[in-house]
């Protein structure tokens, strides 16, 4: 009988061992199981991105700013390809600039010099070997510009929104609900004579610029009113929202800042 308990003990024994190392195993293989996967990090990066990246502000898209640099920006936070061009054009006028991301914004840069002459020919050799300007010449001016210095923000997507979120696509009836009363003006942007744009208290440096198509009356009426807007120097708000379009959205947004 002794015997038989001895052996019943190291029985017990033996199956609490096994038991113990089963769990060790188990344990080590959870560990194994629930490690990190290499592309977790993305997701929690994304998930955790700084809310500034997109925001539009008075003086910013982003974290492209008026009088800032832009270049490191583009390529390190938002990897986004570049190409060298025009800005903006009034009146045969060009400034310029670089799109940025296939079309998503375009960055217009800091005048570095005027051009001196009506000669091409010199004026676009004048600084050729300083690597931090480039030239741009249109029918009625030219000038050489920094490459890297921020002097407007036209944002063409809806990547880039306010706080209120409000951006590129947004209704006039969603921008009245955030904003309150919307400043109607018509003039020249880009190359449209009568374009037209509204702004607001909340954001008195930025241009938010609508389709003129999707006003309710004729070419004739729109360039009256301009005369009549530019006579009460913008005083007078003559426009609302029932003048266009039901759901009419922001075709773009120009940023100069508010000292511009």
């Amino acid at each position: 009988m002794k015997q038989f308990k001895l052996i019943l003990i190291v029985l017990v024994l033996l199956t609490s061992a096994c038991r113990q190392k089963a769990k060790q195993e188990v344990t080590a293989t959870s560990d194994t199981i629930i490690v990190v996967p290499q592309d977790y990090s993305d997701t929690v990066a994304i998930s955790d991105e700084d809310p500034n990246k997109f925001l539009i502000s008075n003086n910013a898209a982003g974290y492209f700013k008026i009088g800032g640099s832009w270049q490191n920006f583009a390529e390190n936070n938002y990897q986004y390809r570049y190409k060298q061009g025009y800005a903006t054009c009034v009146d045969g006028c060009c400034t310029g600039g670089f799109s940025l991301g296939d079309g998503i914004l375009t960055i217009g840069t800091s005048v570095f010099e005027y051009g001196e002459s009506f000669n091409d020919e010199i004026d676009s050799k004048k600084h050729v070997n300083n690597p931090d300007v480039f030239y741009v010449s249109s029918d009625n001016c030219k000038a050489w510009y920094w490459k890297d210095s921020i002097s407007s923000i036209l944002i063409y997507s809806d990547l880039f929104q306010t706080k209120e979120g409000v951006g590129v696509g947004t209704t006039l009836e969603d921008a009245q609900k955030q904003f309150g009363k919307l400043v109607f003006k018509i003039g020249w942007i880009e190359e449209d004579a009568n374009a037209v744009q509204f702004t607001t208290s909340a954001y008195p440096a930025i241009k938010f610029v609508l389709n003129t198509d999707d006003y309710m009356g004729s070419w004739e009426e729109l360039s009256n009113l301009n005369y009549r807007l530019s006579s009460n120097y913008g005083k007078e708000n003559l426009l609302t929202i029932s003048n266009f379009k039901k759901n009419t959205t922001i075709k773009h947004i120009i940023i100069r800042g508010e000292n511009e």
